[in-house]
């Protein structure tokens, strides 16, 4: 019995010993800015935009100092007038507009030897308003929308260079509208062949939208490899495909390689019968499928789809828990801000939503989600839980992880990841 005693003793002590180096581990963890973290990517820099309440902030990387809440006080950036968030293409970043948002076109930014973002280029548009859309669709390949230079020409660039290298005429397809534009909003590329937005018609005074003369939408299919008009195909039931050039609305499914885009409608007079709406382009084909179509009215009415991505037959958007209009609330924008919008993942065959275990969002941020890794990332901030930062979410088994929190460092406004 005293030599089981003194065993006990034994490894009670042992045990003790290990609950203080445990909770040292743990305080350690809690302590170190999270670089103790063993689940946070070594390989990765992630890429983050905040923001202030009229979207100036700036563009932060963050490599070994990655951590679950992160403070951004004090860290080297890029300053912008303008940080609404931006798109990638291996070790470049690229947005709308220059640095200091007086320039209208397309801002090219890398990292110094430091790792820190820098501004390494920029491609101006003739416009001085704030109108650029663009896809960088390779380092040697890309192209813009410039409404000067013709609503019904494609201008095409080269993003190594920042230099425009031609355009695309498209001056075949008026019908002599007050405007005419050809990838002012959409601008996707498949299977070599480039897929923009048609949009003829007017815009009545106090309303940013154009009006189309004819209540459809339509896609323009142009092969780049032929180098001509491959189709022209259209859609009654809805209108004005995309919505601001620097908020993408389409999306490549990478699983499937359908081709989604979203419809917003009319936003000021929100009509039931021309509702905003998702549609597809099916792999392969290059006819819009007039046997899908997801509508906002079957969730919430009146909305309007404002973000997309879609993978595996799956569509990710997000769906207001209230009717909301844009144009509403007596101030421009405000009410549509609000803690409203849930993030959901529809199945495309059954359209069935479902809610999404991610923080409501009130959509100060529009990046849509993005696949990196086995999971999909969604934005979210909102002021009930003062929650601004990122959660990642796997589709195959439903489970989500907030990657990060942003700590009394303004709204985020865009996020990429950009890997080794």
């Amino acid at each position: 019995m005293k030599k089981s005693n003194r065993f006990r003793s034994i490894l009670a002590c042992l045990a003790a010993g290990m609950l203080v180096i445990a909770c040292s581990s743990d305080d350690d963890n809690k302590t170190d800015n999270g670089n103790t973290d063993n689940t946070l990517p070594k390989n990765e820099t992630w890429v983050i935009y905040n923001g202030a309440a009229n979207w100036s902030g700036g563009v932060y990387a963050l490599r070994d100092n990655k951590s679950r809440e992160i403070n951004l006080s004090g860290l080297p950036f890029l300053q912008l007038a303008y940080s609404g968030g931006g798109r990638t293409l291996d070790k470049t970043l690229f947005k709308v507009n220059d640095v200091s948002n007086t320039k209208q076109g397309i801002n090219k930014m890398g990292f110094n030897a430091a790792g820190n973002v820098v501004d390494q280029g920029f491609l101006p548009s003739l416009s001085n308003a704030y109108e650029t859309n663009y896809l960088i669709a390779s380092a040697t390949e890309g192209y813009y929308w410039d409404k000067v230079r013709g609503g019904l020409k494609l201008q095409k660039f080269n993003p190594s260079t920042m230099e425009r290298t031609g355009e695309i005429d498209f001056s075949s397809l008026s019908e002599g509208q007050p405007l005419e534009s050809v990838g002012q909003l959409i601008i996707a590329k498949r299977d070599n062949k480039l897929y923009l937005d048609l949009l003829l018609g007017s815009k009545a005074a106090g309303n940013w939208q154009v009006t189309p003369v004819t209540k459809e939408v339509a896609i323009v299919v142009y092969d780049l490899t032929a180098n001509k008009i491959e189709n022209v195909t259209k859609l009654p039931g809805t209108t004005n495909l995309g919505v601001f050039i620097d908020h993408v609305l389409w999306s490549l499914d990478e699983v499937t390689k359908d081709l989604y885009f979203a419809t917003v409608g009319d936003m000021k007079t929100q009509p039931a019968d021309y509702s905003s709406k998702i549609l597809r382009i099916k792999s392969g084909a290059t006819t819009f499928d007039t046997t899908f179509a997801i509508d906002m009215k079957t969730y919430q009415f009146p909305a309007e789809f404002n973000r997309l991505f879609a993978y595996n037959n799956k569509v990710y958007t997000t769906i207001p828990s209230r009717a909301v209009s844009y144009y509403g609330g007596g101030q421009h924008g405000v009410k549509y801000r609000d803690d409203v919008w849930f993030w959901n993942e529809i199945d495309a065959t059954s359209k069935k939503a479902t809610r999404l275990n991610i923080p409501v969002d009130n959509f100060y941020c529009n990046q849509n989600p993005f696949f990196h890794n086995g999971e999909i990332y969604f934005l979210s901030n909102n002021a009930t839980d003062g929650f601004s930062g990122v959660t990642q979410y796997n589709p195959n088994s439903g489970a989500t992880k907030e990657t990060f929190r942003l700590k009394e460092s303004g709204r985020i406004l865009g996020f990429n990841i950009i890997k080794d």
